[in-house]
């Protein structure tokens, strides 16, 4: 009889510790099945984009097919686990619920623009054409005195002389620092000049930082 008892014993403790795991099983499913459901991407907002179209960031969101969970794209966006678009900056997400993911870029920024071809190309300080436009965008500088082929967005511009250009690039990135608005930035002469309606300012080739320092102060002055 003492056997019996701790055979049943036994059978007993197997059958509870199975019941245990198998209910410990079925939670674990329902739980992550909850989460999956729960967390099932219904929407991506896109937001920060005023250059690049919503529809081309939304496809490099969703090139990776478990994209269509957000906890798996929010590590993926913070981990920096993605291969960031050459016209961003800089890419977060954040959740505004489990299943509505808000997607926030920061653009490349626009230092100047050259005319081709009777359109406009805004670039950045790479060359970077970041918007084609037949209008002249009011406070962005406008760069002539070098030859420009009319190049696709997104595409880096073709300059007829790369040392020219590379001025012009240094000067543009020191006048937004000292947030200066020229109607034009032009080289002429051997020079970089930058024109504030009838008055030419000559910068030379070298040294922008120190000379627009002293620049604006002096602008004042000499102003009608």
């Amino acid at each position: 009889e003492g056997r019996k008892k701790k055979r049943r014993k036994k059978k007993n403790k197997f059958w509870y510790y199975l019941y245990a795991v198998v209910i410990l099983l079925l939670t674990v499913i329902n739980i992550t099945l909850a989460t999956l459901l729960l967390t099932h991407v219904q929407s991506i907002q896109v937001v920060g984009n005023k250059n690049s179209q919503t529809s081309e960031i939304l496809a490099c969101v969703k090139e990776d097919p478990l994209t269509s969970n957000s906890l798996y794209t929010l590590w993926k966006i913070k981990s920096g686990s993605y291969d960031l678009p050459i016209y961003l900056k800089n890419v977060d997400v954040n959740l505004k619920a489990p299943w509505k993911v808000q997607v926030k870029v920061e653009e490349k920024e626009i230092i100047g623009c050259i005319l081709a071809e009777s359109e406009y190309l805004y670039f950045d300080v790479e060359g970077l054409v970041l918007k084609k436009s037949y209008e002249h965008e009011e406070g962005v500088p406008l760069i002539e005195g070098i030859h420009a082929e009319n190049t696709e967005q997104f595409e880096y511009l073709e300059v007829d002389n790369e040392k020219v250009f590379s001025y012009i690039v240094n000067l543009t990135e020191e006048v937004v620092e000292h947030e200066l608005s020229p109607d034009r930035i032009v080289w002429e002469e051997d020079s970089m000049n930058l024109y504030f309606e009838q008055i030419c300012v000559r910068l030379g080739k070298s040294n922008f930082d120190i000379k627009l320092a002293h620049l604006k102060p002096n602008l004042e002055k000499v102003k009608g």
